[in-house]
C-alpha cells in the first residue's frame, strides 16, 4: 500500500479586518500542533485569498490532499458556491470541505454549555434571560436566516427556558434593536462571528449601546473559543483512516483518494 502523508488542513474565513482581526490564521496556528501535516490559511474576501493560498499550495505539491474548514456560521453563498468553485477551478475536485462551525458535530452542545455558565456566573435565572444570537448578517436580509432560526431552536431546547433572540450585525432584524427583540431583563449576547476584528472590537459594542443598570453579558466570538478547534480537528480526523503508520485521505465520497483517482483513469 502507496505511504500517504496527512492531508493538508486549510481555514478559510470570509475576511481579514486586520489589527486582530485575522481569524483564520489564528485557527491555523492553534491547530497545526495538534495535526500532524500541512496547515494553511486564507479568506474569501481579502488577503492573503483562498485562491492564491491553493495556487501556493498546488506549487508546493501539498494540495493533492486537502481538508477545507470554514470558519462561517452558515452555509450561504461563499460556503455552498463560491468555494466550491474555486476548488474546482484549481483543480482540486478531491478537495474535502467540511461543515461550517455552524454544522459541526458538537457546535450545539458547546454553545449551551457557554450560555449556561454565563447565566451561573452572573446569577441569572434562564425563565430571565434572553440569549441574543448575533450572525454577521447581510445587508439584503429582512427577515433572520433559516440556519439561524433552527440553530436558536435547537439550542433554546437545550437550555430551556432562556428566550431566543436573533440580531444581525448587517440586516434585519438588526442587533440595534435588541431592546424590542427581547423580552427578558436580563441579555446574553452570542457573537456568531469568525474572530475579534471590526465588528467584534466596535460595531457590536456600539449597537448594544449599554446603558447603566441594564443587565447584559458579550460573551467572546465563537470563532475565539477554545473548545472550536477540537471539534474541527475531530471533524478533519474523520476523513482519514490509519492503517499501523500509513495515513490515506479519504476524498469527498468516504473511499480513500488513491482508489477515486485510479477508478477515474481507468
Amino acid at each position: 500500500m502507496t505511504k500517504f502523508e496527512m492531508p493538508t488542513l486549510m481555514m478559510v474565513s470570509h475576511g481579514n479586518s486586520g489589527n486582530g482581526g485575522d481569524p483564520a490564521g489564528d485557527l491555523a496556528r492553534i491547530v497545526a500542533p495538534d495535526w500532524n501535516g500541512v496547515v494553511s490559511h486564507g479568506y474569501m474576501r481579502s488577503k492573503p485569498s483562498f485562491s492564491s493560498q491553493l495556487d501556493d499550495l498546488k506549487n508546493a505539491g501539498d494540495a493533492t490532499r486537502l481538508i477545507v474548514f470554514p470558519l462561517f456560521f452558515s452555509e450561504g453563498y461563499l460556503v455552498s458556491e463560491e468555494l466550491p468553485s474555486d476548488l474546482d477551478r484549481a483543480g482540486l475536485h478531491d478537495a474535502v470541505v467540511l461543515p461550517p462551525a455552524l454544522n459541526l458535530p458538537g457546535f450545539d452542545e458547546m454553545v449551551a454549555r457557554h450560555v449556561r455558565a454565563a447565566m451561573a456566573r452572573k446569577g441569572w435565572k434562564a425563565d430571565e434571560t434572553s440569549v441574543f444570537l448575533v450572525p454577521h448578517g447581510l445587508k439584503t436580509l429582512t427577515e433572520p436566516l433559516p440556519e439561524t432560526i433552527q440553530f436558536g431552536q435547537r439550542l433554546g431546547h437545550i437550555c430551556g427556558g432562556a428566550e431566543m433572540c436573533i440580531g444581525n450585525i448587517e440586516g434585519k432584524p438588526s442587533l440595534t434593536d435588541w431592546r424590542d427583540i427581547g423580552s427578558r431583563k436580563n441579555a446574553l449576547i452570542l457573537p456568531m462571528l469568525a474572530g475579534g476584528g471590526m465588528h467584534a472590537r466596535e460595531d457590536l459594542p456600539e449597537m448594544i449601546d449599554a446603558k447603566n443598570g441594564e443587565e447584559i453579558e458579550i460573551l467572546p466570538p465563537i470563532g475565539q473559543w477554545a473548545e472550536l478547534p477540537d471539534l474541527i480537528l475531530a471533524e478533519a480526523e474523520r476523513h482519514v483512516v490509519r492503517f499501523g503508520g500509513q495515513a490515506v485521505p479519504l476524498g469527498p465520497t468516504g473511499h480513500d483518494i488513491l482508489s477515486e483517482q485510479v477508478a477515474r483513469s481507468a
